[in-house]
């Protein structure tokens, strides 16, 4: 049977989760993505790589059956909301590099910065966990997400409203703090 090392950063960290997508994916160990900076993006606030000098990824590398990378393509959003790139990433331990497949957002999706859900970083900060893996880049992720996310509202033309989630109340807000209007849009 033909298997297919894969890179995960995000949601697929998570066992639980990983366990219902691919049921016969093996986990194979902790393994760091050097050269690139994880980040929320597109619609939804969801996980990708981009390339940042002196920065570093953690992750979880996977053994994958073509079954289930055909179940990730699907889960991802392939070849739509992400690609898929060969990247080699390393065991910290003992420096060994592996080839790998990463999905990467596609650069049209990765250009504005977005709050994840509150939901989806649980699940990406327990897979951290159950895998070992220290929490503080994940936490810098969103730090550095959300002062994007400010650095936007702030460029925006004047008489532009930008709405946003605001994952801790469970409610839209507007840009000014307040709700987000009634009566207007969808």
């Amino acid at each position: 049977m033909e298997q297919r090392l894969y890179f995960a950063y995000g949601s697929n960290i998570n066992l639980e989760q990983m366990a219902q997508r691919c049921p016969n994916a093996v986990p194979v160990m902790p393994v760091v993505l050097r050269g690139h900076a994880l980040a929320f993006r597109g619609h939804g606030g969801v996980a990708t790589v981009l390339p940042k000098a002196g920065s570093s990824v953690p992750g979880l590398l996977w053994d994958l059956t073509p079954e289930c990378e055909r179940a990730l393509d699907r889960y991802e959003g392939y070849p739509s909301l992400y690609g898929k790139h060969s990247m080699v990433v390393a065991d910290t331990k003992t420096n060994t590099g592996y080839r790998v497949m990463v999905y990467v957002m596609t650069p049209k999706n990765a250009e504005i910065a977005a709050d994840p859900s509150r939901w989806y970083f649980s699940g990406i900060l327990q897979g951290y966990k159950q895998n070992g893996l220290d929490p503080r880049p994940l936490f810098e992720a969103l730090r550095a997400t959300r002062e994007e996310i400010a650095r936007q509202e702030v460029q925006a033309p004047k008489g532009f409203r930008q709405y946003r989630f605001d994952w801790r109340a469970g409610r839209s807000m507007g840009r000014n703090g307040g709700d987000k209007p009634k009566g207007r849009g969808r």
